[in-house]
């Protein structure tokens, strides 16, 4: 079975982000994002690639340390950012809480 899918280009779907749409779509109050003040700033995703055996072992760090796997992220990207002189990063909550509890 062969399949003819083909990729976007990235030009293609930034154009598409930086449209603004032609009218507003209402939504309910219960399925609308919270409203961020101006002095938050924005959050976005990155992702980082791992083999299976690594992220395993770093799932294993995370609950040998009772850290979400975001804080031990900012952590190593802080480290490696003090290590070349530059200021750390903003500190920022899961956008989805992992369920863990507080220790």
């Amino acid at each position: 079975m062969s399949s003819k899918r083909t990729g976007r280009a990235l030009a293609d779907v930034m154009g598409e982000l930086d449209e603004e749409p032609a009218a507003p779509i209402a939504a309910s109050t219960a399925e609308t994002a919270p409203v961020r003040d101006a002095a938050s700033p924005a959050i976005v995703p990155i992702n980082v690639q791992v083999t299976p055996r690594d992220r395993k072992r770093l799932r294993q760090l995370s609950l040998d340390t009772g850290l979400s796997l975001q804080k031990l992220g900012h952590e190593a990207w802080n480290r490696l950012l003090e290590a070349r002189g530059l200021e750390p990063l903003e500190a920022v909550a899961a956008s989805v809480p992992s369920g863990r509890s507080r220790r």
